[in-house]
């Protein structure tokens, strides 16, 4: 794999992970909550006690940020498609320097 592909890679694994960021955290909030025995709604925070510390608040940011993926899961495919052709057209450039 050369250096250049390798790029290009970290480039789409940057983007989905951007583009799923907001997913990553209601997964993350709800597997918390869950844990917790804790209830987890976008409605408003709801007390979630661990070890002395109230997470509601935390978790339910981490929940309502969820609605960002709205946004982010459409432009990082968007991104993904325009790394896509770039990289088509890169390697397709080389491969034709090369014969």
């Amino acid at each position: 794999m050369s250096r250049q592909n390798v790029g290009f890679l970290l480039r789409a694994l940057l983007i989905i992970l951007v583009g799923a960021a907001p997913v990553i955290s209601v997964v993350i909030a709800s597997g918390f909550a869950s844990t917790l025995g804790c209830k987890l709604d976008e409605g408003n925070p709801h007390p979630c006690p661990f070890h002395g510390v109230d997470l509601g608040d935390t978790l339910y940011s981490m929940f309502v940020a969820g609605w960002l993926g709205l946004i982010t899961v459409p432009l990082g495919a968007i991104g993904l498609a325009i790394l896509l052709v770039a990289w088509i057209i890169v390697t397709t450039m080389r491969w034709q320097k090369r014969t």
